[in-house]
């Protein structure tokens, strides 16, 4: 049976979360704490990839401003009546861009007005999860590529339930050497249930289960020479708290787009800013509210999400953990539980279970493609080719 690296990304496995629901699959007795970045999945994951910082790889947010290259400028030719949440809106929308401009990566619109949508970009348009995953940076995928080593992967496109039973099957019938499963079932049972809820405990056993018939059909004894690491991208907290940031910068009387460009996230507020004004009354808004704080540029680049030519906002709200913004551009209804927030909050902390000794307990998600392939160095621009 030759050497294999078996690797499950569950998205939102916390390492609080975890502990909690004393989450520890068999076979992998080092349990290590992960720092995540500020930022969501996509973000996220990219770091896990490619070894980078998300102001490194680009790929910070799943929406950027874009008033140059206005990816959705065409939407101005549909009549200003026809809502955005029409269903047949949203399928044409998804059809233009997914037959017409090619994209390839996860999005969704939300709840996107589309005055606003039309002059956003999708940073990211390519398959995270294959070679040329992410422009001018090479990634993990691009590394097994390069080396000729076989792999095969399994992402939110396969019905969790059928990804886990291939990937044994697989693993069983030694069909490669690498081997990556990422899933989000867990990340979408936590936002509308929360932490203490039977469905997530259910759910953390079941991957408990399925992991360790994973590990099992790996070789009797897991040896030095096949690698298993299950792991989380980012943790979760409980939510407490809504405000409406939308309903406070609207009584300002900015104009949009001539003054300013916005954009709610569940847990930050992001203006594009065009005039001295809006900046000023936004600042005056912002900077001393109860719910959260702005962003300076130099945490942002001691977070490693800083991006001078103000791709994703020239001032950056971030809410308090366990508040969220609602309305907001990703959703009018509320959740019970929510990432985004700072990644030095306890409750962001990813975990990672592994049968591979790691010197220390705690490091960055942006350390752990070193353990998926020894070797590998993260590059960055050009240096990809």
């Amino acid at each position: 049976m030759k050497a294999k690296t078996i690797v499950i990304i569950i998205d939102a496995l916390g390492h609080e979360l975890s502990a909690h629901h004393h989450f520890h699959p068999g076979g992998l007795k080092n349990r290590v704490l992960l720092k995540t970045v500020l930022g969501f999945s996509q973000a996220a994951l990219t770091t896990i990839l490619t070894g980078l910082s998300p102001d490194e790889h680009g790929l910070w947010m799943m929406y950027s401003f874009s008033p140059g290259r206005k990816r959705f400028g065409w939407l101005r030719l549909i009549p200003g009546s026809v809502s955005s949440e029409r269903r047949w809106f949203r399928s044409f929308v998804r059809w233009n861009l997914e037959k017409i401009q090619g994209v390839k990566a996860y999005y969704s619109i939300y709840a996107i007005p589309r005055e606003i949508l039309i002059y956003l970009d999708l940073p990211a348009t390519r398959n995270l999860f294959a070679p040329g995953g992410v422009e001018g940076v090479r990634t993990i995928f691009d590394e097994l590529e390069r080396l000729g080593i076989p792999w095969l992967s399994w992402d939110y496109r396969t019905p969790e339930e059928a990804a886990f039973a291939e990937m044994e099957e697989a693993v069983k019938e030694d069909r490669a050497s690498f081997y990556m499963l990422y899933t989000a079932g867990l990340d979408a049972d936590i936002h509308r249930f929360g932490w203490d809820d039977g469905h997530v405990a259910s759910h953390l056993s079941w991957y408990a289960g399925r992991i360790e018939r994973i590990v099992q059909a790996a070789g009797s004894k897991i040896s030095h020479e096949t690698r298993v690491i299950v792991m989380g991208d980012h943790g979760m907290c409980n939510v407490t708290e809504h405000i409406d940031i939308i309903a406070q910068v609207d009584s300002l009387g900015l104009r949009i787009p001539d003054d300013f460009l916005p954009f709610y996230d569940s847990t930050m507020a992001r203006f594009k800013i065009f005039s001295h004004d809006a900046g000023s009354v936004l600042k005056n808004l912002l900077e001393n509210h109860h719910s959260g704080r702005i962003l300076t540029s130099h945490e942002m680049n001691r977070l490693g999400v800083h991006f001078p030519d103000g791709r994703f906002g020239d001032l950056i709200f971030l809410t308090h953990p366990g508040t969220i913004i609602l309305p907001s551009f990703m959703d009018k209804e509320p959740v019970a539980a929510m990432h985004g927030y700072h990644p030095d909050t306890p409750a962001m902390y990813s975990a990672m279970f592994t049968n591979i000794n790691v010197p220390t307990k705690e490091i960055s998600i942006s350390d752990v493609a070193g353990f998926f392939l020894p070797g590998f160095k993260p590059t960055r621009g050009g240096d990809a080719a």
